[in-house]
């Protein structure tokens, strides 16, 4: 399945979930509430499903450019560099998605070691590296 195909049934998932809440709510269902409740988070766990495929997507798209066009060093570094970068912005996501701020924080952490790796790839270039 496609990250956009697991977005948008997240999506619909989420809102039929929701939907069951609020209906299980007004007739006073609580097994109705539940099974909506669960069904929400089945949804959103989809989309977080989805939002990591579309970045391993990016990550495989960027790797593959990368590979084009390791012939030194520096370009050992860039490539690192934009790896690290995605793979935080990743972390970051998926985080976000369960909840889990040590993960979030980490892949702000990646990320930034990414740039760093980038930088030092742009010196390296300059002084013929």
């Amino acid at each position: 399945m496609s990250s956009t195909s697991d977005k948008f049934k997240g999506h619909a998932n989420e809102a039929i979930g929701k939907l069951k809440q609020g209906i299980g709510h007004v007739i006073g269902s609580d097994d109705l509430k539940a099974d909506g409740k669960r069904q929400e988070i089945k949804g959103e766990a989809q989309q977080a499903v989805g939002a990591v495929k579309a970045q391993v997507e990016k990550v495989r798209d960027s790797a593959n450019d990368a590979l084009d066009s390791a012939t030194s060093s520096s370009t050992a570094d860039s490539i690192a560099g934009h790896a690290n970068q995605i793979a935080g912005k990743v972390k970051q996501t998926v985080g976000r998605a369960v909840g889990s701020t040590d993960l979030e924080v980490d892949g702000l952490a990646q990320e930034a070691k990414g740039e760093g790796q980038k930088v030092s790839s742009e010196v390296k270039r300059t002084f013929g590296r």
